[in-house]
């Protein structure tokens, strides 16, 4: 394996390097924000995919929810022994698979460090100054470029079983506030109040979580609306193209090696999802991201005509989410730790469904759940929870990936940072805490 120079002082600007060009890996939420963000700069850059269309990856159809409130990293106290147990839970909302365990070594062990109370509030907490940032970002390109991608801010709803279950949640929500998030604590009425079909399943809520700045959308007609917009510039962008390897010359990236065998020369944005830890460690670049999977189920919503639910709703014990998008009901969630095995396990699915059933049990006949669209992704979360955004220790790669379960939010002001930084600009949040170093 060929090794990089590392080390070497503050990061260069992208007018120091040998190329004024720019090659971003991955054409999901990350890599075409960047790609934008980048032309609106007036910098040279392509984007490269793999696939054989924009955002047909973990960006596909996902939960639609654009919320700061969800800043809190998978990995909370106590996460050790949920997952010991989801061993003999095929229902769990957050499952590992035994044959994985020898795979998640070293990084698991970095995932459970940073399970520890401060570890996890200070991931927490940047994550949120992120989320916060980005949602405001994608708001004014949708109020700037007029883009369409089926958003509401409606808002997002959590609900909980006992008023026992909300403690932790309310007490991380009154922390957040000092920060800029609003919320309000409701009783089952004022939840009945803020999303009407609950109705049925009054007796079965103790409280609830409602966070108004929250807003929903179609994550992949996001993507491709800004994309839209980016090629009208000139820009090109090349799928069914695979970044086989980066080029490494005398400690720096030069470029990309494609599938083809073509070389592109340029320095390099890694927003390639779970690719990412594989091209950067064969130039000897660790990045402790892997893969969590999970589940989405779609239905056309038109069955339930004004009956439609209007907020999404999340139960945060099982990590799943009810989400009204456009003219569908998406019911997603769950982390699945199963490597990079796409199937479709139906008893994930069935487990999607049960959530549907239990919070809109009059709702259920009229969808017909055997109408529903199946679907999984691999979000590539970091073992700290937080993005990687900013320079690489090896001059010419820049890193913005890691965002786990939280890309739509992110992705917006993941990538107006990546680029400050890329062109010398001071920052308008402190890229410190999404640094690779000291990670």
């Amino acid at each position: 394996m060929p090794q990089a120079r590392q080390g070497r002082g503050a990061p260069r600007k992208i007018q120091d390097m040998h190329q004024n060009n720019v090659i971003i890996i991955g054409g999901g939420l990350i890599g075409t924000a960047t790609l934008y963000e980048l032309a609106s700069r007036n910098v040279s850059a392509i984007l490269i995919e793999a696939r054989e269309e924009i955002a047909m990856e973990t960006s596909f159809a996902n939960g639609g929810m654009i919320s700061p409130s969800a800043a809190d990293p998978w990995n909370s106290p106590g996460v050790g022994r949920h997952l010991l147990a989801s061993l003999f839970d095929p229902a769990s909302g957050m499952k590992l698979h035994a044959h994985m365990m020898p795979q998640l070594v070293p990084w698991g062990l970095k995932f459970l460090r940073h399970s520890l109370p401060e570890a996890h509030r200070r991931s927490t907490l940047a994550n949120y100054a992120l989320a916060a940032y980005s949602a405001a970002r994608i708001e004014s390109l949708r109020t700037e470029l007029g883009l369409k991608f089926e958003d509401a801010p409606s808002g997002t709803m959590k609900i909980f079983a006992t008023e026992k279950a909300m403690k932790g949640p309310l007490q991380l929500a009154r922390e957040l506030e000092s920060f800029g998030l609003e919320f309000e604590r409701l009783d089952a009425a004022g939840a009945i109040e803020a999303e009407p079909q609950l109705h049925r399943t009054q007796d079965k809520i103790g409280g609830a979580l409602y966070f108004p700045s929250d807003g929903t959308g179609d994550a992949r007609k996001f993507a491709l609306a800004l994309t839209e917009r980016t090629r009208a510039m000139g820009v090109e962008i090349r799928t069914s193209t695979r970044a086989q390897q980066l080029l490494l010359e005398e400690g720096e990236i030069k470029g990309v090696v494609l599938d083809t065998g073509e070389k592109l020369s340029g320095s390099v944005v890694l927003a390639a999802g779970i690719e990412a830890s594989d091209l950067a460690r064969h130039v000897g670049l660790q990045l402790p991201i892997k893969p969590a999977k999970g589940y989405s189920v779609t239905f056309g919503a038109a069955p339930l005509g004004n009956e439609a639910p209007r907020l999404p709703i999340i139960d945060d014990a099982m990590h799943t989410a009810i989400v009204p998008i456009g003219d569908r009901l998406r019911v997603v969630g769950m982390a699945e730790f199963a490597g990079r095995d796409k199937r479709l396990d139906p008893a994930r699915l069935n487990a999607l469904n049960s959530v549907l059933e239990r919070i809109y049990p009059h709702l259920v006949d009229r969808l017909d759940l055997s109408s529903g669209v199946p679907w999984t992704g691999l979000r590539p979360m970091s073992a700290d929870g937080r993005p990687f955004i900013g320079p690489s220790p090896i001059p010419g790669l820049w890193l913005n990936c890691g965002h786990g379960h939280l890309g739509f939010t992110k992705a917006a002001g993941s990538a107006h940072l990546l680029v400050d930084q890329m062109l010398g600009q001071t920052p308008e949040i402190d890229p410190t805490p999404y640094s690779y170093q000291d990670r």
